[in-house]
């Protein structure tokens, strides 16, 4: 997924697994969008990550895996660009 997003301009600047030390790293580090995978183990995320994200000043996009892993094997076209649409509107605040 990280060749895909930088194959559209963008930079990766940190992945991931969703634990207290990525939490904490994501306050230290300098970024726009935070993309989460919604097929993540939930029950293995600290007790407060629920509460840290609600209260996070920048946007969340949450990522169905599973799509992505099927879109990306049969080579959908259409899907990094509209990834890309997705990320870009809410850098912008538009509804896409």
């Amino acid at each position: 997924m990280c060749r895909l997003l930088e194959s559209y301009g963008f930079e990766i600047v940190c992945a991931g697994p969703l634990n207290e030390q990525f939490l904490g790293d994501l306050e230290l580090i300098e970024h726009e969008v935070l993309l989460i995978d919604e097929d993540a183990d939930f029950s293995t995320l600290p007790p407060n990550a629920a509460e840290r994200l609600s209260h996070w000043h920048r946007p969340v996009l949450f990522n169905d895996s599973m799509i992505t892993r099927a879109s990306l094997q049969q080579g959908d076209p259409e899907f990094g660009r509209l990834l890309a649409e997705q990320i870009g509107a809410l850098l912008t605040g538009d509804d896409a």
